[in-house]
């Protein structure tokens, strides 16, 4: 009983900052925007302070389909998937933490009020949100865009920041492909 109301208040949290997250998108457009180079080195962290122990529970949400998949820590720290049928592999859930915690991106753009976020694929809503519980209590959400023109990097908003990321292909492609086919057995 205390799992499916713990289950219940985790996808009522997801649900609300999904919502929050769309509501948020403004109209804004690629040519207006110049892209900053990241301060240092290649790749950034988007979440520098992160840890994969900082994690209570990661969902993955395909919002044209509907489809997700929940990973939770329970309380022995183990990782389990709430509400999915079969064993999960939990050595694959792990990769999923460490890919969100080290999520790399090489640049970023401001927001302007006249960028078209169409233009990103987030019109008329992203490819992928990933939806982040820390133990705490705080949250993070991702809402992953379009693939790049180049095909190295997917565009990205984060929480409320008002800049658009480019994420390395690579590490959301991961997570994409996990979401199509959960690690279940």
């Amino acid at each position: 009983m205390r799992n499916r109301r713990s289950l219940l208040i985790l996808a009522a949290v997801f649900a609300a900052l999904a919502v929050i997250t769309v509501l948020q998108n403004r109209s804004l457009s690629p040519e207006a925007a110049a892209p900053t180079a990241a301060p240092t080195g290649t790749f950034q962290r988007v979440f520098p302070d992160l840890a994969v122990l900082d994690i209570q529970a990661i969902r993955l949400e395909n919002p044209v389909d509907g489809a997700t998949f929940t990973i939770s820590r329970a309380q022995d720290g183990t990782w389990t998937a709430p509400g999915s049928q079969g064993t999960l592999d939990t050595e694959v859930a792990t990769a999923i933490a460490r890919t969100v915690v080290l999520l790399p991106y090489e640049i970023s753009i401001p927001l302007t009020e006249d960028l078209d976020m169409g233009t990103y694929g987030f019109q008329p809503h992203a490819r992928l949100y990933i939806q982040v519980l820390l133990s705490n209590g705080g949250t993070h959400v991702v809402a992953v865009g379009a693939l790049t023109p180049s095909q190295t990097n997917y565009y990205a908003l984060v929480d409320e920041r008002d800049t658009i990321y480019l994420l390395e292909a690579h590490a959301v492609a991961f997570l994409i492909t996990t979401l199509a086919s959960p690690p279940l057995t």
